[in-house]
């Protein structure tokens, strides 16, 4: 990845924490690894959710903007990750709690949040 790009995302990413804990979300983590699997960009909780985020930014709606950038093998590897997390972190493993996927999206500094993006 070219250095542009990362710090772009970077900097999404940072203005993502910034928006979600203005709007009641507790972060957890940041840019969590698995292995050779990838990375979830934020978790965070909001009761009764635990939220897996993926942070896009973009400049323009080309190739249908953020919300089509997430591809299907994307979506399998976000669930992956997450299975992980949830293994090492069993106080989340309760009925209590409920785990979703959602979306913040950064196109020219406007900033979306789309819920429950993977089904």
């Amino acid at each position: 990845m070219d250095r542009y790009r990362k710090d772009r995302g970077d900097q999404g990413e940072s203005l993502a924490v910034d928006f979600l804990r203005r709007n009641g979300v507790d972060i957890l983590e940041r840019n969590y690894r698995y292995s050779r699997y990838g990375e979830i960009d934020i978790i965070g909780r909001k009761d009764p959710y635990l939220i897996f985020f993926e942070v896009k930014s973009r400049s323009t709606r080309a190739y249908g903007g953020p919300l089509y950038s997430i591809s299907e093998n994307k979506k399998k590897t976000l669930r992956k990750i997450a299975r992980h997390y949830l293994s090492c972190h069993p106080e989340f493993n309760t009925v209590d709690i409920i785990c979703r996927f959602d979306l913040i999206a950064i196109m020219n500094g406007d900033i979306s949040w789309i819920e429950d993006i993977i089904r």
